[in-house]
């Protein structure tokens, strides 16, 4: 892949739950990867990369309602330039809109009901930031969520602890749908112009596994 890919993870700090699904699996793609810890290069942010920094994984060290402050702060000191399609940023976060294990890719929306992406939407919109087609969001889906749930009810489950055998489906079955979409998004070197047709095109892919 010529762009570099930028894997970047939402969440809260402390002990790992349904709402920080986007650090547990950056944890496991360091990993997958081979590449080295991550080392903690601010407050905000945590980072590492593989050695010609074709690939770095970055994970917000605020909370997640902040993780628009994160990402400037990693996109200012690093220097990363969101107007050069040479950049491929997906943001890793808990889809509770998603069967648990499954992956979605997609662009922001002008209404985003996730917190940390409405976040990132909005640090992006302050610094009159388009993205240019440069940071998509990449769900792990924790759902089915709560039937008819309240707000107060939405945040006691999305905060709350896995059961075991959700983990594992997590870590297995989540792990290896991510990690084919990540090759694939690599195969096609980041050209997403639908991301419609592309999870279509995932979808038809991993049931032929």
């Amino acid at each position: 892949m010529d762009k570099r890919l930028i894997l970047f993870s939402v969440g809260n700090p402390g002990p790992s739950n349904r709402h920080s699904t986007g650090h547990l699996m950056l944890k496991e793609l360091v990993s997958y990867f081979d590449v080295k810890q991550l080392q903690k290069k601010s407050p905000l942010y945590s980072i590492t990369s593989n050695d010609d920094h074709s690939l770095i994984l970055v994970k917000s060290n605020s909370y997640m309602n902040d993780s628009g402050k994160a990402f400037k702060k990693f996109i200012e000191s690093e220097r990363i330039n969101l107007a050069s399609t040479e950049n491929l940023i997906l943001i890793l976060y808990d889809d509770f809109e998603n069967k648990i294990g499954n992956v979605k890719l997609s662009t922001f929306k002008n209404h985003e009901s996730h917190n940390g992406i409405k976040s990132i939407q909005t640090s992006l919109t302050q610094a009159n930031n388009n993205n240019n087609g440069v940071v998509f969001n990449l769900g792990i889906g924790i759902g089915p969520k709560p039937n008819n749930a309240s707000r107060d009810t939405m945040a006691s489950w999305v905060l709350s602890d896995f059961k075991l055998e959700e983990k594992q489906i997590i870590e297995t079955v989540g792990l290896d749908v991510l990690t084919t979409y990540l090759g694939e998004i690599i195969e096609v070197n980041g050209d997403i112009k639908d991301c419609n047709k592309f999870n279509a095109h995932m979808a038809k892919m991993l049931k032929g596994n």
